[in-house]
């Protein structure tokens, strides 16, 4: 089942798809009614970051300036940009 790494604060949460993207807030983040299944390849990265900002309950600028990862295994990765590269 396919996970999204959310590393928030200092430290890393590792959820289930259903847990960020619930089917009762897909609409809050523009995900339209009807979507059968949530994928990393279906979302897009502020989609991405909408849905965090939500879970955590913060604003969506707390997640501004993080990179969001569609890995090829189906995983998603929100992190904040490095110093080093993205």
């Amino acid at each position: 089942m396919a996970q999204v790494h959310v590393v928030y604060e200092g430290r890393t949460d590792d959820f289930e798809f259903e847990e960020i993207f619930p089917q009762d807030r897909l609409a809050a983040i523009g995900i339209p009614d009807g979507t059968v299944e949530v994928t990393a390849q279906n979302l897009t990265h502020d989609q991405v970051k909408a849905a965090a900002a939500q879970h955590y309950d913060v604003g969506l600028d707390e997640f501004e300036d993080h990179f969001v990862e569609i890995n090829p295994n189906g995983n998603v990765t929100l992190r904040p940009k490095t110093a080093f590269g993205v």
